[in-house]
Order: structure tokens, then sequence, then C-alpha cells
């Protein structure tokens, strides 16, 4: 029932929203006085100067009418907005616009991003069937899925007298991921455990690590002629190789309030971004969703994206790794 009723308001506003505003600007407020005073003057004096004056002055703001709605016809604006996106971090994203008329240019066309943007972009001029697009600077406050609100365009061509502008509604949503904090280190203990781990294991490694018994299936390659000879039995050299430790980011549902809920997940986010960017296998584990630790800039997406949209259910239950969960499991 709420979202009929939203709906039908929606269709109303719509349906007697004028296509075009219209805002006198200061330097118009002048010609209109000046307008209406020739105007008086023409009438009491009967001068017909008097009024060729004001038939040209009145024809001006005709001509402005005509060619500023003329500016703002056919457009089509779309937005440009880069696959990463943070909270609470400025972003540079494009508007571009393109005139679909065939033979009119658009000139002096500014736009207004009144959902994120503070300043307005500014196009001097859309050659007809072009393109053209600025940039403008954004800050999302919150993290996950913003629905973009409308543009204001608007133009003062061709004399600056008034600006005629109209909205638009483009269809864009875009995910805000989680703030990458510079304030936020890993614990010392945790780099120490997250660095590489020594293993003796036979094989690929360049350090000598042991001299142990041949046995079948080994690689002949590494025996040591030596010390076989000295202990009249085949020996071989065991290396040790380094492997990297997986971890997985542990979130927990709790009875925080937002700003705390909020600080943890930029907590996880920035250390999802540290470890994947220093090599580190890592994952994710929420209630409900377990990515496995990876490598790679896909990964740090995903967990990115998971811990944007990311909603606590209050069950403060903390989940178990499961059984595919190897490594350090670090509670955040």
């Amino acid at each position: 029932m709420g979202r009929r009723i939203d709906n039908i308001r929606t269709f109303i506003v719509h349906l007697f929203r004028l296509p075009r505003t219209l805002t006198i600007n200061t330097s118009g407020r002048y010609y209109i006085v000046i307008t209406m005073a020739v105007g008086l003057a023409a009438t009491n004096t009967g001068n017909n100067l008097l009024y060729i004056i004001l038939a040209a002055l009145l024809s001006f703001v005709v001509a402005s009418g005509i060619l500023s709605n003329s500016a703002l016809k056919r457009l089509r604006f779309k937005r440009v907005i880069p696959d990463r996106v943070f909270a609470r971090t400025p972003v540079l994203y494009g508007i571009s616009v393109r005139n679909h008329k065939k033979y009119a240019p658009s000139y002096l066309i500014t736009v207004q991003d009144e959902s994120v943007a503070e300043r307005p972009g500014f196009i001097p001029v859309v050659d007809a069937g072009e393109s053209a697009s600025t940039i403008m600077e954004a800050i999302f406050p919150r993290r996950g899925m913003h629905t973009m609100k409308e543009l204001r365009v608007t133009t003062a061509f061709p004399f600056g007298l008034f600006t005629k502008g109209m909205i638009v509604e483009p269809d864009d949503e875009v995910l805000v991921l989680p703030r990458i904090r510079d304030d936020v280190l890993p614990p010392e203990e945790f780099l120490a455990l997250a660095g590489d781990e020594s293993r003796s294991i036979s094989g690929s490694g360049e350090e000598p690590w042991n001299i142990v018994e041949f046995t079948s299936g080994d690689n002949p390659r590494h025996i040591h002629w030596k010390s076989s000879a000295k202990r009249d039995e085949i020996l071989k050299k065991e290396f040790m190789i380094q492997t990297e430790r997986m971890m997985t980011l542990r979130l927990v549902d709790r009875d925080d309030d937002e700003d705390v809920l909020e600080e943890r997940i930029e907590r996880a986010a920035t250390l999802a971004d540290h470890f994947i960017r220093k090599g580190h296998p890592t994952g994710l584990l929420l209630p409900g969703l377990f990515i496995r630790p990876k490598r790679g800039v896909y990964q740090c997406t995903r967990i990115l994206e998971a811990l944007a949209l990311y909603a606590p259910n209050g069950d403060s239950t903390i989940p178990a790794p499961g059984p595919d969960i190897t490594g350090i499991v670090l509670d955040l």
C-alpha cells in the first residue's frame, strides 16, 4: 500500500512538473527594468523611435527564450563512474552529454549533480551529433548501494539575461566500497604470523636444510655424493622453501552502534587491501558468507564488495571456521 502511494505521488509530481525552469539573472532584472522604462516612455510620448527601441529590446527577450530552449533540447546525459568508489573518499567521475540535434549546437551547459557533488560541471559547447563531457568531484558519505539523484541542467545562453533549466533523471546506481584508511595498521603480532613460513621440504627450494636418506622416487639430482661416500649409503639434500600462510578476516555480528560497526568494516577492508597488495592469500568470513583466501585484484574487489553490502542480522554467534579454512583467522 505504501509503495502504491509513493508511485502515485511520483506520478503527480512528474505530471505537474514544468519541462523547463526559468531564473532571471541580475543582468536580466536590469534589462527588464530598462525595457519597461522604454515602453512607458514610448506610450507617454508616442515617439516612433522609442517604439522601435522597445521592439528591439523585446525581440532580444524572445530570442533568448527560443535559443536557450533550443540549447537544452535533445540532450542525453550519462554518468561515467569509476569501477571502485570508496565511501568518504573524494572521487572524480565524468558526466557525458550527447547532442542528438542534427544541426543546432548547444552552448554554455551547466550540470549540477545534487546527489553527491558540491560544485557544478561546465560544458562550453556540444556540437550537433557530437558528445562532450565534464569532470566532477564527489564524496559518497556511506558504503553500500547508492542511487544517484537527478541532474539539474541549466544554460544562460545566449545573452546571460535568463537561466533556463531542466531536470534529468538518469537511472544510475553505484556500489560504494568501504573506505580504505591510512591510520589502520595490522597488529605487529599478526604481521609476524602473516609473514613467510619456513618449511623443510625436499624439492624446488634453494637453501639447503638437511641431509637425509634417499628414497625411491626422490630426485637423483639432490643426491649428496660426498656424504653418501662417507657413510656408504645414498643420502640426499633436503631444502627449505618459503610458503605463505593464508589469512581469513572474520567479521562477527555484535551489538555495536552504527559508527562502531562502520569502523570495524573499514578496518576489515583496509586489512584485506593491505595483505592482498603484499601478495598474501586473503579471505573473508561473514555470517552466511565465506570467500576462500586467494591473491589478486579480483579477490580484493570481491572482499570489498561483500563488506560494502554487509548488513548485520543481530546474531551475535561467532561463526566457527569451516573445514576449508586454513591458516590464520583474524577476528574483527
